[in-house]
């Protein structure tokens, strides 16, 4: 029977901690939020549940957003093929888009100084 040494024990610890650190910052979702942009520029952040209509100047509604608080997804929109909506909800590190509303809904992380 082979006994373990210091090297060993070392690497697999080293390894445990390696895969830790790294499941809890991408399970961190207190600094993600989802951006809505709306012909290149941030038209709103989503940081709270709710439906979120997206607006032209005019006015006119393009396109209607729903925050669950953990998926995004369009339930209305005036593009012609309605892909947005067929998209289906997104989770981090999604993306809808709608081309012909120049609609871009893609999730964000703010990183936070912790040193």
């Amino acid at each position: 029977m082979k006994t373990f040494k210091k090297i060993d024990i070392f690497l697999i610890l080293a390894v445990i901690l390696i895969t830790v650190f790294f499941t809890l910052k991408t399970t961190n979702r207190e600094n993600e939020l989802f951006l809505v942009k709306l012909d290149g520029k941030i038209y709103t952040e989503l940081k709270t549940p709710g439906v979120y209509p997206v607006k032209d100047k005019e006015g006119k509604i393009l396109t209607i957003v729903h925050y669950d608080g953990e998926n995004v997804w369009v339930t209305d929109s005036t593009c012609p093929l309605k892909i947005c909506e067929k998209t289906g909800k997104i989770k981090r590190g999604g993306k809808i888009i709608c081309v012909p509303n120049k609609i871009v809904i893609e999730s964000q992380t703010q990183e936070l100084q912790t040193w």
